[in-house]
């Protein structure tokens, strides 16, 4: 039995973070209504035709809802809104401060449809202040919040190539969201749930903002290699090849020192003893790690680190990732209905009980209007 079987989630929702919460609820067996604008729909529609056709962000962001083209603003689809109101569980929209209040669905007016109603909203910067009523998009989120002056090289500053903003202000609110559908299972009573994409990234600095606090410090940009460990990140082999590998604690070091580089001097040497000072040494250290790494090929070192109980991997480009052996085990990709046929998604990350919850067809634009207007006894317009 899906975990989320008889919760029926209304989302007015547009771009990645509003529909990757919403998905990640379909994933879990909620029945999700997406209200589309007529003739446009969702954004992110027309983004690119990668997917047989259609844009690869919409086939990400939207398997298994329900596509409803409705006009909020238009007077006519009131009668439809309230209706789909009055049968949800859950309403979730990701438009800025103010746009639900302007079209009559803030959460004292959805509410006064649904008492018991999760009301889910995200925006960029939080419900009120002074930089609330600012669009937020995914790159002004990362400069905004620090993650672009904490990623790329000590030359030049880099973004995350995804949208890390978006997906993870999605995912908190898909896991707030069913906490507050716990609790009205408990009580009885709803919830409001507010999510931001600026106060999600700030969490994710994690550590980040002791060195502020405690040392009144700004982190510098370490490329590859981990700001407060070393060795920690990927390395060139002898073939060229990089590999990657990470000194987590005293024993990592030591077995790094003695099984992997046969180097009981630098185990001894007094200056790398601690994480610490490994990381204030890493100049010189790094030189003579690289100088061993030249020695042999990337499989040969992975091989020994993997023998010393070493964190080690590959570093694949994306065609060896969609062919990796695990990948493949994990049976992790799989197709979907789409208006083109069957296409190739990467499905649910997440097992339940073992097995991965089916996959939605994704919604060509307002596919199920009619369907779901008549089930809630409206003619559709």
């Amino acid at each position: 039995m899906p975990l989320l079987e008889g919760i029926r989630v209304l989302a007015c929702e547009n771009g990645l973070a509003g529909p990757l919460c919403s998905r990640l609820l379909a994933d879990l067996g909620a029945e999700v209504v997406k209200i589309e604008r007529p003739g446009e729909g969702d954004v992110t529609r027309g983004w690119d035709t990668l997917a047989a056709g259609m844009s690869s962000g919409f086939v990400w962001m939207n398997r298994g809802k329900q596509s409803v083209a409705l006009d909020v603003k238009d007077p006519g689809s009131r009668t439809a809104l309230e209706a789909l109101v009055a049968e949800s569980d859950v309403f979730l929209q990701n438009f800025t401060p103010g746009w639900a209040a302007r079209v009559g669905l803030d959460e004292p007016s959805v509410r006064a449809l649904r008492p018991d109603v999760v009301y889910t909203e995200i925006t960029g910067y939080g419900l009120d202040g002074p930089y609330a009523e600012r669009n937020a998009y995914d790159l002004v989120m990362q400069g905004e919040t620090g993650l672009i002056s904490l990623t790329g090289t000590a030359e030049e500053p880099a973004r995350v190539s995804i949208s890390v903003c978006d997906v993870g202000a999605g995912s908190y609110a898909a896991v707030a969201t069913v906490a507050a559908l716990v609790r009205r299972e408990r009580t009885g009573e709803g919830s409001r749930v507010s999510v931001s994409l600026f106060d999600t990234m700030v969490d994710w600095l994690g550590y980040f903002p002791h060195l502020w606090w405690h040392r009144r410090e700004l982190p510098s940009r370490t490329g590859m290699r981990h700001p407060h460990f070393c060795p920690y990140g990927p390395y060139p082999a002898g073939d060229g090849e990089l590999f990657g590998l990470a000194v987590l604690s005293p024993q990592h070091w030591k077995g790094l020192c003695l099984q992997v580089l046969d180097r009981q001097d630098l185990l001894g040497d007094e200056r790398f003893a601690t994480n610490e000072g490994r990381v204030r040494e890493r100049v010189e250290l790094e030189a003579q790690l690289e100088r061993e790494f030249a020695a042999r090929n990337a499989g040969d070192w992975l091989e020994r680190l993997r023998a010393a109980g070493i964190p080690c991997g590959s570093v694949n480009d994306l065609a060896e990732v969609m062919e990796h052996p695990q990948l493949a085990h994990n049976r992790l990709v799989a197709d979907v209905d789409s208006p083109a046929g069957p296409i190739p998604t990467i499905g649910n990350p997440f097992l339940v009980d073992g097995e991965r919850p089916g996959l939605g067809s994704v919604p060509a634009l307002g596919e199920h209007t009619a369907d779901v207007l008549r089930q809630l006894g409206v003619e559709p317009g």
